[in-house]
């Protein structure tokens, strides 16, 4: 497991930059980067990234598509027991979470 490599999927697949992050966490972006390529971290650092990102520590630890998608799922807002309009690109991030694991296992195999 890496946890920082968690930590940058989860924050792409939310749509924050690491500029916005580091604002946050009143660090620079380049700090974002360093702990985005380090495998393990302090709790405390997991922890922080976590409740600034607005998702679960635990998440971050145990990431897999299928927990940010259900995660998506669940926060994406609905009116009237409608789908939003949101919800309907749901299975396009199902295929792009299969497209980047085919991509990352490519990428091992070539190294």
């Amino acid at each position: 497991m890496h946890t920082g490599k968690n930590i940058g999927k989860i924050r792409e697949l939310l749509g924050i930059k690491q500029e916005s992050l580091a604002v946050t966490l009143k660090i620079s972006q380049q700090t974002i980067s360093k702990i985005e390529q380090t495998a393990n971290l302090t709790e405390h650092t997991v922890e922080r990234i976590a409740i600034a990102m607005g998702v679960s520590a635990n998440m971050i630890y145990h990431y897999n598509d299928q927990i940010i998608i259900n995660f998506l799922k669940e926060t994406i807002p609905t009116a009237d027991n409608q789908s939003s309009e949101i919800s309907n690109y749901l299975p396009f991030l199902e295929k792009i979470f299969e497209l980047y694991e085919r991509l990352l296992i490519a990428e091992v195999r070539l190294k």
